[in-house]
């Protein structure tokens, strides 16, 4: 008697979700998690994934962008991982490979272009956000020069640079920013000798689109000159005197869906791109040095590009004098990558 009121219960207890194995997430990230920098944001969002959905989490530093990026998503797959979260913009095409050969897994690449039924691409946008950045600096540097040091000069570094040059000569018409590009999202060495070679050149302030922002910001603490941070928002902590603002990723909340899709089955691979206004990007806190004037502006920047504001409305001139935007051309932020220009007084070559 005692077994088959047992086996009733048991028949009348609904499933519960929790009682469904966990989904289980392969993530690799082409550096150190912990660099205050892009891998830290990743980390970061996919910490928020794992707390939210209680999804079990396979996860790979120091991934090449080669073909060991294949072999070690490949072996997530084979410990039973259902989604692929390849992080770094080399990573893409090994990761659409498996795609094809794995249909039953769902893929998504951050910053390319790839899709498929179960391969999407997702990425912030940047380009417009960091004019909010510009405003800062406009507002800031004394000497009117800031020193941006560029990884690697696709479309998209490009338009982060002409974005923050623009929202800095919105407030400072004559401002100039000075690039130098050490050719790779990170080589600390050629980042150090970047930031000093840009503040021996007059820069007050520093900023940078490299992987980890650790070595710009640091040595511009030790000389004394403002620093904007990119990627993630814990690297003002590097920079107690000198942090002015950044920008970070906020990619949590799009994980955390993007899981729960795979979790339902209605996952479809698409193209991604989200900024201010979604939150897939926020302006980071400020710095004690920064007064409360220049707060006011920066959120009010911010606020106009969440509202769809984009600096990129022609007339604007490139930095050899040609027109780069006509008046009445704009471009969006499908256009984004296309950038093979600096605008009018940023000091520096695109090759």
């Amino acid at each position: 008697m005692l077994k088959i009121l047992i086996c009733v219960l048991a028949l009348a207890s609904p499933v519960r979700a929790q009682d469904k194995p966990p989904l289980t997430v392969g993530v690799i990230y082409i550096g150190t998690a912990n660099d205050y920098g892009y891998n830290r944001a990743m980390k970061d969002g996919v910490e928020a994934l794992r707390k939210a959905t209680g999804a079990n989490v396979l996860e790979a530093e120091n991934v090449p962008e080669s073909a060991e990026a294949q072999r070690v998503m490949a072996a997530m797959i084979a410990k039973g991982a259902k989604l692929i979260m390849a992080t770094s913009f080399g990573h893409q095409e090994f990761a659409f490979n498996l795609a094809r050969s794995h249909p039953q897994v769902a893929f998504v690449h951050a910053g390319g272009w790839m899709l498929r039924d179960n391969f999407g691409n997702f990425f912030g946008a940047t380009q417009t956000a960091w004019y909010v950045l510009g405003v800062a600096a406009g507002h800031m540097s004394k000497a009117g020069k800031a020193g941006f040091v560029a990884g690697v000069p696709i479309g998209y570094v490009i338009g982060n640079i002409n974005a923050f040059h623009l929202g800095a000569r919105s407030v400072n018409p004559k401002f100039q920013t000075r690039v130098v590009v050490t050719g790779g999202w990170s080589d600390k060495v050629k980042e150090a000798a970047a930031a000093n070679a840009l503040i021996d050149q007059g820069a007050d302030l520093v900023t940078m689109h490299v992987d980890s922002p650790a070595t710009v910001i640091q040595i511009a603490e030790n000389r004394g000159v403002y620093s904007i941070g990119f990627q993630s928002i814990e690297a003002r902590a590097l920079a107690p005197k000198g942090w002015i603002t950044g920008l970070g990723f906020n990619w949590g909340p799009y994980m955390t869906e993007t899981a729960q899709q795979v979790v339902n089955g209605t996952f479809k691979g698409k193209m991604v791109r989200l900024g201010l206004r979604e939150k897939m990007l926020v302006v980071a806190p400020f710095g004690d040095a920064v007064p409360q004037n220049v707060r006011d502006a920066v959120d009010a920047a911010a606020a106009r590009v969440a509202d769809g504001f984009t600096p990129f409305t022609g007339p604007i001139k490139d930095n050899t004098g040609a027109y780069a935007l006509r008046a009445g051309e704009k471009m969006e932020n499908s256009d984004m990558g296309k950038f093979d220009w600096y605008a009018e007084g940023v000091i520096g070559r695109v090759k």
